[in-house]
């Protein structure tokens, strides 16, 4: 899954991207594995000739917002329609050798780039009801053109109002249409502010407030002193701990960054264990068994029989499929079948 970086200029979005990439960044693009305990449990165990953990792609490369009402350059706007997640960077520290565009106000910089990203999609909105009405089939109804015009007319109020697209409720029919015009409210967002390090772990009133509504919302945000994440993410794992408690945290920004676009993007991780290879896949949180198979691949999907299931857990704690399915940890379900967080299946499909 492609993560877009987004922020105003000096707002250490870099930093932060650099952070939450581990120490594995080499450019502007990194694919940084997601951190998960069950999936090294299971691979400790199986002990695969190759194991390949989920993952997702930072892109800290798109144009810095130089300030509040700028308009977003064409680049910009590109780069992010192509990402399924955006995460916005928000400056919240002040600093005497770090120049800023403005006053530092965090929640007042916030709100202005999701205003921006209303703009650039209601714009979006009314040059395509224009183009419409020139269209023959217009007033045909179940034509392509009548649903859009149906669709972009309902969206444009809300947006006039500044509403984002991905907090109004849509059919999926309309969620089709809006995919096809990837616009950029209506992208999953994900918000770090950036603050001082005597800040992370106690957020001004006016920020925890912010943050707790924008939860309320489907917005997960949090508060990160980006400066301090990527000195930690340095070190050595196993010294890594002792410097996030004197921070007040329990994860580095790596994790924290992951769960949230989980998080955002409505996601759970489901497994596949064997000698070859052991994995880890991300889904749809709600999604079937069916699903699951055309994730790890159509033609096993297009074969689907029954499969197998065990909980990650139950699996390590019993030490192999044969003793989970011995201690009735083990189900054979069908296609419709609701996949959970950290289940681990084994496909019979037609060969």
């Amino acid at each position: 899954m492609k993560v877009a970086l987004i922020g105003y200029s000096a707002s250490g979005r870099s930093t932060l991207y650099r952070a939450a990439a581990r120490g594995l960044a080499k450019g502007d693009v990194t694919a940084v594995p997601v951190p998960d305990e069950r999936f090294d449990l299971m691979v400790a165990q199986v002990k695969p000739k190759k194991q390949t953990p989920a993952s997702v792609i930072l892109h800290d490369d798109l144009d810095p917002i130089q300030g509040s009402g700028k308009a977003f350059s064409l680049k910009l706007i590109d780069s992010a329609k192509k990402a399924e997640i955006l995460l916005h960077v928000v400056r919240g520290f002040d600093s005497p050798v770090v120049p800023y565009h403005d006053t530092i106000d965090p929640v007042r910089d916030q709100e202005a780039i999701d205003v921006e990203l209303v703009i650039a999609d209601l714009q979006i909105v009314e040059n395509r009801l224009e183009r419409l009405k020139k269209s023959a089939t217009l007033k045909t109804s179940g034509s392509p053109d009548y649903m859009e015009n149906d669709l972009f007319t309902r969206l444009k109020d809300p947006l006039e109002n500044g509403q984002p697209i991905r907090a109004m409720e849509l059919s999926e029919d309309d969620q089709a249409i809006v995919r096809n015009y990837q616009f950029l409210s209506a992208k999953p967002m994900v918000v770090a502010y950036n603050v001082d390090e005597a800040e992370v772990s106690n957020p001004s009133p006016r920020l925890k407030k912010q943050i707790e509504e924008l939860a309320e919302r489907g917005t997960p945000a949090f508060t990160v002193c980006a400066t301090i994440e990527e000195e930690i993410a340095q070190l050595d794992p196993a010294d890594q701990p002792e410097f996030l408690e004197a921070l007040g945290l329990t994860e580095p920004a790596s994790a924290r960054v992951i769960r949230a676009t989980y998080d955002a993007l409505g996601l759970i991780t489901f497994f596949t264990a064997g000698e070859n290879e052991t994995r880890a896949w991300p889904l749809k949180k709600g999604s079937n068994a069916l699903k699951a198979a055309a994730t790890i691949h159509n033609d096993i999907a297009k074969g689907f029989i029954r499969a197998v299931f065990v909980l990650s857990g139950d699996f390590v704690a019993a030490g192999s499929l044969d003793a989970a399915y011995s201690a009735g940890k083990m189900t054979l379900e069908g296609k419709e079948y609701i996949i959970r967080d950290g289940d681990l299946l084994h496909i019979r499909n037609k060969s």
